[in-house]
């Protein structure tokens, strides 16, 4: 896992003072990482007479002098041209556009970028606007980045993408970067559901001090969350021998409406690791059920149940949705998994007051919404749920402590909050090929088979989610995975 944090200013601060750091000497590291980042993909040219081209786009603030202070280190071996896009304005950025100029490094103004033939540019650097942007793009802006954007090369953000705004939000004509260096330490805003469009591959640079000792050299709690590594996932490797099927658990998966989610859901449970499902149709017809031979069918809740999913293509009638809150909270061993319809249910937050542990919900944004207006947290727009989705979740996490939540995006967030401690876990390993109907369903019957086999909530939703997003990564295809090629790559990990 690794640390996020909201801001680093704070941090850069503590650092030069703890370490006797200067702010040009964490410059000069954050140039050398984008030194790096260039060097990389385009080693020095065989053909001195046709070096590559780079083109570093520079803003007015210390954000533009790292950009003229990588071009001093490229000079010679590359074709470097800066484009000024703002005068300095920054003492540092002064010292550096000066710097940059006396060796040699050619400047194109911001007026003149129309007669630099971008068809030939083989690396764009952008230096205008780094972390703590939030505001719009000018429309003189807005054009030069399309400009950019339109541009067939690598292209390479420093610190963040222009247009990035620190809340996650993106403005129009935003900077799309294939790789993004940020700066001393990994930033929340990079990993917003918006963000995910336009970062490319996220770097974080060192500034003159191991990464762990910037991150430690501030007293104030400035951590907002932790960004979980392939290495977080556990996944459910049976190593005993003398074990039966009850040994990992039985879960059970309620079925309605739309029994194909719950067959999705229970065929999932199956494959992660679960002893026995069964598919429960208390309200609905079982016909149809029984073309699943591997997942077994009642009409009832089995009485060995350990934990149970419901939700999925249930319906959102009251009548069908609480007997399944009335048996958990009579049940109270039993841990459940609450998704899709049941985020509707009139009857979830007098559940989640009663039912003290052991419950993890899996909404996509819209299902959250409801669930925030349900619970008396607020009736915001799904807008409002997306841009605030880190604070919405934690205002749930605190008002319903031991309560796990994901909520499904292109970087899943997961929040838990033991009573003591909140937690933000952010996976940035989904993929575009998720977003298909029967994804979900494999999710929670994955969170379900976990809670079966005797995992905490908190440590389900992390593997769970992980291996969902890791096992897509699997299939080749952008489009054309079905939930069942999901469950098949889950088997790979």
């Amino acid at each position: 896992m690794q640390k996020l944090y909201k801001e680093t200013q704070k941090l850069d601060a503590s650092c030069r003072v703890s370490y006797g750091l200067t702010e040009e000497i964490m410059m000069e590291n954050a140039a050398m990482a984008l030194e790096t980042a260039v060097r990389n993909p385009y080693p020095i040219s065989k053909d001195r007479r046709q070096p590559q081209k780079i083109l570093i786009i520079c803003g007015g603030g210390n954000n533009g002098a790292d950009g003229y202070t990588l071009s001093r280190k490229l000079r010679f071996d590359y074709d470097v041209s800066i484009i000024q896009f703002f005068q300095p304005k920054s003492d540092l950025c002064k010292i550096q556009a000066e710097r940059a100029e006396k060796c040699g490094v050619r400047f194109v103004k911001r007026e003149d970028l129309s007669f630099y033939d971008l068809r030939y540019t083989d690396i764009i650097v952008d230096c205008v606007f780094g972390s703590g942007f939030h505001d719009d793009l000018d429309d003189k802006t807005r054009e030069t980045m399309n400009d950019m954007n339109s541009c067939e090369c690598f292209k390479i953000a420093c610190d963040v993408p222009t247009g990035l705004r620190d809340d996650g939000t993106v403005a129009e004509g935003a900077f799309i970067a294939n790789l993004t260096v940020t700066m001393g330490a990994l930033k929340t805003c990079l990993y917003s559901d918006c963000a995910k469009d336009i970062v490319g591959e996220i770097r974080c640079a060192e500034l003159g001090v191991n990464r762990r000792l910037y991150e430690n050299s501030s007293n104030s709690n400035l951590v907002v969350g932790m960004l979980l590594d392939a290495s977080d996932m556990i996944l459910p490797h049976r190593t005993a021998y003398n074990v039966n099927k009850g040994t990992f658990g039985h879960v059970a998966i309620a079925s309605g409406e739309k029994q194909g989610a719950a067959a999705i859901a229970g065929s999932a449970a199956l494959r992660f690791g679960a002893g026995l499902v069964t598919l429960v149709h208390k309200h609905t017809s079982k016909k149809g059920l029984d073309i699943f031979p591997e997942l077994m069918v009642s009409g009832d809740i089995p009485e060995k149940t350990t934990a149970i999913a419901f939700g999925m293509g249930l319906g959102q009638s009251d009548e069908v949705i609480q007997p399944y809150f009335d048996y958990v909270l009579e049940h109270q061993k039993i841990k459940c998994v609450i998704d899709a319809d049941a985020c509707y249910a009139s009857g979830l937050k007098s559940f989640l007051e009663k039912k003290e542990k052991g419950v993890v919900l899996t909404p996509h944004p819209k299902e959250f919404q409801a669930i925030l207006k349900n619970c008396d947290l607020g009736d915001f727009s799904l807008e409002e749920v997306i841009v605030n989705r880190m604070e919405l979740l934690e205002k749930f996490c605190r008002k319903f402590p031991k309560k796990t939540l994901i909520l499904k995006g292109a970087n899943p967030l997961i929040g838990h909050f033991d009573g003591f401690k909140y937690k933000l876990f952010v996976n940035p390993f989904g993929r575009p090929c998720l977003a298909k109907a029967g994804s979900g369903d494999v999710l929670s019957g994955m969170v379900a088979a976990l809670l079966a086999q005797h995992r905490k909530t908190i440590d389900a939703a992390i593997t769970a989610s992980l291996a969902h997003a890791l096992a897509s990564q699997k299939v080749k295809s952008d489009f054309a995975m079905t939930p069942y090629d999901l469950m098949l790559a889950v088997a790979e990990l």
